[in-house]
């Protein structure tokens, strides 16, 4: 499902160990050089730790774009919104960042309460070494049931219990879709419909498009072509961005989904850089 039409490529969708991924952003450039990528955009769920150590360790040769991924409420559906070129290092934004993380791991306290009236016991203490730096997550929860014995697959971890209807799922803080893009345009940011295919709602589109959103993510690894064709379509009908990437975990969570499996072509990427002011028109 790789786009080839030009020799540069990007992958516009990675996370890192800093949200839910098992990769370092030493890891992911390593990984970024062998799939001869040009240009990636380091994406964690509410978290901007990674970007400077992943520029750290990259070169010239390879571009870094700043992004951030939240989490909003749509008719009961976690809807996530990309943000790219975001000023990752201004501070209200660091702490609007940190208020999140810390309603995460609230959040997975009570998860692991729910958890232990099906006879799960955890600890916190376990699932924050496992996540690490990042704030605590239902992948670190579902690693943590594994390790334990309790699941034979993180992804059984979710479908029997932690899962969007399953019985100790707790829900995200509820951020509405308008206010996420406002936030990410508030910190110079351009803010993205990530993989609009995976939520199966009609009224979604029209709904971020009301509410100031400037692109779409076209290719993903969810995504069928004819899915693919039609968000090109209307991405084409609204003057719409168009981004993509492989939304790669590191193989916790989405399968064995590798970086650079997915991804665009160069030109989307100038088109990015345009509407973020970095490039201007008629430069390449």
């Amino acid at each position: 499902m790789t786009l080839d039409l030009l020799q540069k490529k990007a992958d516009l969708h990675i996370h890192t160990h800093f949200s839910d991924s098992l990769l370092s952003p030493k890891q992911v450039i390593e990984n970024v050089k062998t799939q001869g990528l040009d240009t990636i955009a380091i994406t964690d769920h509410d978290s901007i730790l990674g970007i400077d150590e992943a520029i750290d360790c990259g070169d010239k040769a390879h571009e870094i774009i700043p992004g951030v991924e939240l989490s909003t409420i749509f008719q009961e559906i976690d809807v996530h919104i990309l943000g790219y070129y975001i000023d990752y290092r201004n501070e209200d934004l660091v702490r609007y960042l940190t208020d999140l993380q810390h309603f995460r791991e609230n959040r997975a306290r009570q998860m692991i309460e729910k958890l232990a009236k099906y006879g799960i016991k955890l600890e916190y203490d376990l699932i924050r070494n496992i996540a690490q730096q990042a704030a605590v997550g239902r992948p670190h929860i579902a690693t943590a049931m594994k390790e334990k014995g309790y699941v034979s697959t993180i992804d059984e971890a979710f479908y029997r219990f932690i899962g969007y209807h399953g019985p100790c799922y707790v829900p995200k803080k509820e951020i509405e879709i308008r206010e996420a893009i406002q936030i990410i345009k508030e910190f110079g940011g351009i803010p993205v419909l990530a993989h609009p295919g995976v939520y199966e709602c009609e009224e979604l589109i029209p709904k971020t498009i009301n509410d100031g959103i400037e692109g779409i993510e076209v290719w993903h690894p969810e995504h069928t072509r004819r899915c693919t064709e039609r968000l090109l379509l209307i991405a084409n009908e609204y003057h719409l961005l168009v981004t993509g990437g492989s939304d790669c975990h590191g193989g916790r969570k989405g399968g064995r989904v590798l970086i650079g499996q997915v991804c665009l072509n160069d030109c989307y990427v100038r088109e990015l850089k345009r509407r973020a002011g970095i490039i201007k028109n008629g430069e390449f």
